[in-house]
């Protein structure tokens, strides 16, 4: 048991009783300061709504949890773990804990998971399909989040209702999905790419009938299955939707996903003065070695599409740049060719230098200008991404390292080549001379999905 868990350990009912969800008049993520207590604040006042959101250790996994406050000795709790994918998990958990703690096996039969509640955080581990043991770990969620029923019709009008009653609406136009989510805590708008077309998933998502989703804070990710979920059939239609559509991208700055795996990507594509183009891409899963990826690219580019090999020497990657953004495959060192699409972004996205000092602060810069500035305790991040305008992003996230219990520690003092999503929705990097194509083995893996 960890320091952080024995302080916690007494104060678990918090998570399920009594405190105040969050709402617009109250403090948020957008406008919490990193003061000593600010971290532990904000999320003892998102735990009020009883909803966690999370994943599961190496996978493209989300979990979500409701909580039932009925029963302060027996709390109830709706669990519901998908990947978005037309064969993928889909596995859903419903049951009573025994005080903090809480062991169910899923409506299909397949999976089982078990954990312990605590006042900030839900964790403990989970067995899939494959038959693999893997740690999953969940946050206060809040600001719209949760467990979501959608009715897909005909005309590709989305309409959904969550298990504690916020509303999702919203619309399909070919590879995207704009609308919005309602809860007491706010209106959080979105405009999303399908990945399903996107990536060529070999079922498009969004077909006509009703699915059982989760939706990760503020509506940043969105995915989840058709058929009878909750009685153990789910069907291969899917919900799969991210890399938001920004109005107001940083020029040559994109961030995008890669299919049927964690990894992320980032490109810079920047016009010199004399009009010559050089794209830079940076890949990388957060997930230490001997497993975890890190490939860096950088060549000139002349016209719409290139092919480069990674300075590591172990990758290739193809592609065409186009007003959407920029799409194609990539080769990594298993041999497997996968798509992988990334979008013009901006607030605050890019490729950054970051500094991690002996206090685990965690500091940064963009080759355009966004900073970042975040101080680190126990396993969470809080603190500000400025984008290249000076408009801040106010963060507050997970070290993977920490939530999934790697054997090692990471986020250690040292300089990162790191990738930052917009608004800080993800931080991937490593120590070493990625851009030289010796990267190290010291990782920095942050998340605000929960």
């Amino acid at each position: 048991m960890t320091w952080l868990r024995r302080c916690r350990a007494a104060s678990v009912v918090l998570a399920i009783t009594g405190l105040p969800a969050c709402s617009d008049s109250g403090p948020s993520d957008e406008d919490a300061a990193p003061s000593s207590t600010a971290i532990d604040d904000r999320l003892a006042e998102l735990s009020g709504a009883g909803i966690f959101v999370g994943g599961v250790a190496f996978t493209g996994n989300l979990v979500a949890i409701h909580f039932d406050r009925t029963d302060e000795d027996a709390p109830g709790m709706r669990v519901f773990v998908a990947d978005g994918l037309p064969d993928g998990n889909a596995e859903w958990f419903e049951g009573a804990a025994s005080g903090d703690r809480f062991r169910f096996t899923s409506a299909s039969g397949r999976a089982t998971i078990e954990g312990v509640i605590e006042a900030t955080e839900t964790d403990g581990t989970i067995t899939l399909a494959d038959g693999e043991t893997r740690n999953f770990f969940t946050r206060p969620a809040g600001d719209g989040a949760g467990i979501f029923e959608i009715t897909v019709g005909q005309d590709g009008a989305w309409d959904g209702t969550s298990l504690d009653g916020s509303k999702l609406n919203a619309h399909q136009t070919g590879p995207f999905v704009e609308g919005e989510v309602l809860s007491n805590s706010g209106r959080y708008r979105f405009r999303h790419n399908d990945l399903s077309r996107r990536l060529g998933y070999s079922v498009q998502g969004g077909a006509p009938g009703t699915y059982l989703t989760v939706v990760t804070r503020q509506a940043t990710e969105i995915q989840g299955r058709g058929g009878d979920v909750r009685g153990g059939r789910p069907g291969r239609d899917l919900i799969a939707l991210d890399l938001s559509v920004e109005g107001d991208p940083t020029p040559g700055v994109f961030h995008g996903r890669v299919a049927g795996t964690t990894d992320r990507l980032n490109f810079e594509l920047e016009t010199k003065q004399d009009g010559s183009r050089v794209l830079r891409s940076y890949v990388s899963d957060s997930e230490p070695e001997p497993a975890g990826d890190l490939e860096w690219f950088a060549e000139a580019v002349t016209g719409p599409t290139f092919s480069f090999t990674s300075k590591m020497g172990d990758a290739t990657m193809n592609g065409t740049i186009t007003d959407d953004g920029i799409a194609g495959e990539l080769t990594l060192p298993d041999g497997v060719i996968r798509r992988y699409f990334a979008v013009p972004s901006g607030q605050g996205a890019g490729i950054f230098t970051v500094e991690v000092d002996q206090d685990r602060r965690h500091t940064g810069t963009s080759a355009q200008g966004a900073k970042l500035d975040l101080r680190y305790e126990d396993g969470t991040v809080m603190g500000t991404l400025t984008d290249p305008e000076g408009k801040e992003f106010p963060m507050l996230g997970a070290d993977l390292a920490h939530a999934f219990r790697y054997d090692a520690q990471y986020s250690e003092p040292d300089t990162y080549t790191a990738f930052v999503a917009p608004r800080g929705r993800y931080i991937y990097g490593r120590s070493g001379d990625v851009r030289g194509g010796t990267g190290s083995t010291n990782i920095i893996g942050l998340d605000k999905k929960c």
